[in-house]
């Protein structure tokens, strides 16, 4: 306890010296829904390492960042084609707003860089012992090399409690070209067609503090399967082919996953956690896949169809059939910067839709989407826009907006309403829900602020005295408030949260207070930090997700209620261009099995 003491004590020696804001918490830092890793914060560790050149990047690759518009993409385009772009500050000249322009620093360069042709990345994680667990030790791999048009990589990875040394690990050959062949991947890989009602990311999330542009889907059609999360990974091979402006997307895939049986050895669920603490249901079932995609695609135009089908050998429990078919049809409309888009899919005689738009000014933007998905849709390959992590049983309609009203000023807001029109688990009736979110930013030479306020409103099964549908609110006001002077960046939060059943008239609420220093030199970055709560948990917990910067590979949104004090220390050294040790100790101070650290090593060539 008493470094702890000393801990703290440096923490408020440093208050008032402080830096800008990482753009990434804004994007992850609401809650549960980007508890683990997502296919996005992958993309975005990754172009930190290898920034885009802002003058050679395709309009798909600056689509990856979620803080541009397609009207700023075609503004950036319009320009470099006239002339190079050199600084930020011609960024700010052609019409991308300021804060925009700070968000996307880290990952965009102006000039070429030399290519990272070998990585290795090495990871180990040590836990408190706990009885329960043979090994309370994680451990990650992943190495990838490069050479000309072909690509490589392998990762493994152990988590705690888990006996084998391998628990999971993934591989894949890549070949990319600009000809006939555009892309092949064999291996593990995974498929992304249209806004995600038959193939996306598992790993993907829909709302965010980037109101119109994360709940579109534009991700790349194959990718490799290169996370650590061990599920939903596709194994076999799958390409691209390019013929004139059509793109032919074919794949194959024959795969193990982990699933729950009943007595009669069929399928009532999959383990969706990745942990295999019993190494008897490990991989028990196996799944066979296929199917075609065709797109029609012009500048400005895409249109794309395709077919599946499922195969698994064992029976689902709730219907006596082991396997599916699926067909989808999508387009993207891209007029002048204002995409209109639209999915249809049929799985498994089950019908899904969703359609959207974005309309507006650069500095008035605004977002459409209305989605309608019916019960008991397949959703074990799909991730489209939804209020919850399946998007079986809803119809909703979601109203994004982003305003820029002065100079370094934005606001992002949304509103979303849906309902369950079929009954739900255990619940006996329809349910409703909605959420208004309202976030706004300001930058200034050497302090920058935000406020963030949501309001979510649903028909929850809760369980007091008895379990039974309630009115569910919670209510959350978030102030963040950063400060620069040299090298150094300090970050303060204060954040009130309240949920309250109005039926039973039961109310309970919790705050969050947290301190965070952090020095960033040229190749060292130290950042710490120091969070106090106080929340109620009876009659049931109130919950504060608090995002985590961690070593290169993991995004952590921390899950803390009650009455506690988290701290962590986070230290990356660059030894040269080519070497790098990070390393992280997190602690719960009332918990003492909640100490946790990390070590990692990075090596380029």
């Amino acid at each position: 306890m008493k470094s702890k003491i000393i801990f703290c004590s440096i923490f408020l020696f440093f208050i008032g010296i402080l830096a800008a804001e990482d753009a990434e918490e804004k994007i992850f830092s609401l809650e549960e829904e980007t508890y683990h890793s997502t296919e996005l914060s992958d993309i975005l560790q990754k172009l930190k390492q290898n920034p885009l050149n802002i003058n050679t990047a395709s309009k798909n690759d600056l689509l990856q960042l979620p803080w541009l518009s397609e009207q700023d993409i075609d503004l950036i385009i319009s320009f470099r084609e006239k002339t190079e772009i050199i600084s930020s500050k011609q960024l700010a000249e052609i019409g991308i707003d300021e804060i925009t322009i700070s968000d996307i620093s880290d990952y965009i360069i102006f000039a070429a860089k030399e290519k990272v042709k070998i990585q290795n990345q090495t990871r180990v994680e040590f836990n408190e012992a706990k009885e329960d667990y043979p090994s309370t030790a994680k451990y990650f791999q992943r190495t990838k090399a490069e050479y000309g048009k072909f690509q490589a990589g392998f990762l493994s990875q152990k988590d705690e409690g888990e006996t084998d040394p391998v628990d999971f690990y993934s591989y894949y050959m890549q070949y990319q070209n600009s000809g006939f062949l555009q892309n092949l991947v064999l291996g593990k890989f995974r498929i992304a067609l249209g806004q995600g009602l038959v193939f996306a990311p598992k790993l993907g999330m829909s709302k965010s503090a980037a109101a119109t542009s994360v709940p579109v889907k534009r991700y790349n059609s194959i990718k490799p399967y290169t996370s650590s999360f061990e599920i939903w990974d596709l194994q076999g091979i799958a390409g691209e082919l390019k013929l004139s402006k059509f793109r032919i997307i074919p794949f194959v895939s024959v795969n193990d996953f982990s699933a729950n049986l009943d007595s009669t050895k069929a399928i009532t669920s999959f383990n969706e956690t990745g942990f295999h603490f019993d190494e008897s249901k490990k991989n028990n079932v196996q799944e066979k896949l296929f199917g075609t995609a065709i797109q029609y695609e012009k500048e400005s135009f895409e249109i794309g169809t395709g077919f599946s089908r499922f195969n698994f050998d064992h029976d689902f429990a709730d219907s006596s059939n082991s396997g599916y078919s699926a067909g989808n049809l999508y387009f993207m409309i891209n007029n002048n910067g204002y995409p209109i888009f639209a999915e249809a899919a049929l799985i498994d005689d089950k019908f899904g839709a969703l359609a959207g738009m974005k309309f507006g000014e650069n500095k008035l933007r605004q977002l459409l989407v209305f989605r309608w998905y019916q019960k008991d849709i397949p959703t074990w390959h799909g991730n489209a826009f939804s209020s919850q992590s399946n998007f079986d049983n809803e119809t909703g309609l979601y109203y994004g907006i982003t305003i820029i009203p002065a100079k370094r000023n934005k606001i992002n807001a949304y509103f979303d309403v849906w309902s369950f029109p079929k009954t739900r688990y255990f619940e006996k009736m329809p349910t409703v829900g909605s959420e208004q979110f309202l976030q706004w930013e300001s930058h200034f030479s050497t302090q920058s602020i935000r406020l963030t306020l949501q309001h979510k409103f649903k028909e929850k099964y809760i369980s007091l005295d008895e379990a039974k549908i309630r009115d569910y609110e919670r209510t959350l006001i978030r102030f963040d408030w950063w400060q620069k002077l040299h090298d150094f960046t300090f970050k303060t939060r204060g954040e009130f949260v309240s949920e309250y059943l109005a039926e039973e008239k039961v109310y309970t609420s919790g705050f969050l207070f947290y301190e965070q220093l952090k020095l960033k030199l040229e190749k060292l970055e130290l950042i710490g930090q120091l969070t106090f709560y106080k929340s109620d948990t009876s009659p049931f917990k109130v919950k504060h997700y608090v995002y985590e910067n961690n070593v290169d590979g993991i995004m952590q949104n921390s899950v803390v209620s009650g009455d506690g004090i988290n701290s962590y220390l986070l230290a990356k050294y660059h030894i040269s261009s080519n070497f790098e040790i990070q390393m992280k100790i997190s602690d719960v101070w009332q918990q003492p099995e909640k100490l946790r650290a990390f070590a990692q090593i990075i090596c380029n060539w």
